[in-house]
């Protein structure tokens, strides 16, 4: 059984003392029939593993759309679509393909949540912006000298984001105040890049924070000196185990992955690296040339996923590969995006939905899904973005539970504080959720505790 507290009247003159008493007692009310505490998402894709696994549980009559962030323009994208064809495998274009975008990784603002916080790096604005879960409202933003592309990763209080103009920066979560920043270079020359002038070594993987260190790469070709960087996330000191230096070939971009041994980084057209966590050193790739993306995840099973681009064919696949050896296990074609949970993966392709089976790789149940570019499980429900659209799906069988419309291609999702964030292309963040009860009473509404009818959750 669950509660629902009905507006029944407004009163346009209500005094403050009054307001504050009501309130609390409201609070008070919502604090005893509420079901759960709400889960944070305080980094991209949830975790530093990328996994877009949240034990959230969202109440779907309750997700109806509360507000829409508007960006002036889309996301300016550090690497606009695929190469028109492929020189080195096609002797003229009459035999070429188009290549499919393998450093696609920047299409929306992804959003990391915390509380009643989100936060989200913005290509437009070149800052990191907060907003109120519950309104909308901007409450604060942070600006850096370049492009900020993926989200902020939050860890005790503060919020750290690498940016194009070179730096890593660590500010208050709360107030958006500065705290420390870094460069791995001392190289101050720029370079035009997307309108823009940067530095040789622009931060493009996001950051991930674990055991009180921060983890970031920067590099932008592949002919440079490239940076692998482990920072006191309190003072942002290199010392110790802190810069490692990678030799010229490897290009970092896209989401940075840490386990508690190694480090993990994808490339676009290139294998992803391996690294050692403790000293930097590095333990070799994961796949084939060609095998490779800037989409990958670890999985609970001890294993990396790789993809999604197929650098000899133009659609797309996965491949998993064991973190240990790093031998190939299994490849799925036409996969898209993969999450994992207990002994089940539910992979999604262009135009399908599958559960299946990680014990021995039997398919569990296979659906429809035009809803190709991004998936996550948010407790018991698989959350899949597509083109103007958003659908859940039950992983007991796939049957579709919900569905709301969205402006652009959703490619960002996240659950937390009861409700879910989408990120779409035309750079506009949609929040879905119950409405806000304190934007009620901002607006003077006001709660009749006699009114507080009960009914069944179907």
């Amino acid at each position: 059984m669950r509660y629902k507290i009905n507006k029944i009247r407004t009163l346009s003159a209500v005094s403050s003392a009054a307001r504050r008493r009501l309130l609390m007692v409201t609070f008070v009310v919502v604090c005893i029939f509420s079901p759960a505490v709400a889960e944070d998402w305080p980094t991209y894709m949830h975790d530093n593993a990328r996994s877009g696994v949240a034990t959230e549980y969202l109440f779907l009559n309750e997700l109806d759309e509360g507000w829409v962030y508007v960006s002036p323009v889309p996301p300016q994208v550090a690497w606009d679509g695929g190469a028109p064809w492929d020189s080195f495998r096609s002797s003229n274009r009459a035999s070429a393909f188009e290549l499919t975008p393998q450093r696609d990784f920047d299409f929306v603002f992804f959003v990391t949540v915390v509380g009643e916080m989100l936060y989200f790096g913005s290509s437009v604005t070149d800052s990191v912006h907060c907003l109120n879960t519950r309104t909308g409202q901007q409450k604060w933003f942070f600006t850096t000298n370049g492009p900020v592309r993926y989200p902020p990763s939050y860890d005790n209080g503060k919020l750290y984001f690498g940016s194009d103009d070179g730096y890593v920066y660590c500010i208050n979560a709360r107030d958006g105040s500065f705290i420390w920043k870094y460069s791995p270079s001392e190289d101050t020359r720029l370079i035009g890049n997307n309108n823009s002038l940067i530095p040789m070594w622009p931060v493009r993987t996001g950051t991930a924070v674990l055991d009180g260190k921060v983890y970031f790469a920067a590099s932008l070709v592949n002919w440079q000196t490239s940076y692998l960087c482990s920072l006191d996330a309190q003072t942002g000191s290199d010392r110790g185990a802190g810069l490692y230096s990678v030799s010229g070939g490897v290009t970092p971009m896209g989401a940075i992955m840490a386990s508690p041994s190694r480090i993990y980084l994808l490339q676009g057209r290139l294998s992803p690296y391996v690294f050692n966590r403790i000293n930097g050193s590095v333990s070799g790739t994961i796949g084939e040339r060609g095998q490779s993306g800037c989409y990958a995840l670890l999985t609970p099973d001890s294993r990396f996923v790789r993809g999604h681009a197929n650098f000899q064919a133009a659609d797309y696949e996965l491949a998993e590969h064991n973190t240990d050896s790093r031998d190939h296990i299994a490849t799925h074609p036409n996969g898209r995006r993969l999450v994992v949970s207990g002994n089940t993966a539910y992979l999604l392709t262009e135009t399908s939905l599958s559960a299946i089976l990680r014990s021995n790789g039997s398919l569990i149940w296979s659906v429809p899904c035009d809803c190709p570019y991004v998936l996550i499980l948010a407790g018991d429900v698989l959350f899949a973005g597509g083109t103007n659209k958003v659908i859940a799906y039950s992983i007991a069988n796939g049957n579709e539970l919900w569905r709301r419309a969205v402006n652009g291609r959703a490619r960002g999702l996240a659950a937390a504080d009861g409700r879910l964030f989408v990120s779409t292309d035309t750079g506009s963040i949609h929040m879905f959720g119950p409405p806000s009860l304190q934007a009620d009473l901002d607006k003077n509404h006001a709660v009749s505790l006699l009114d507080i009818s009960m009914f069944a959750n179907d």
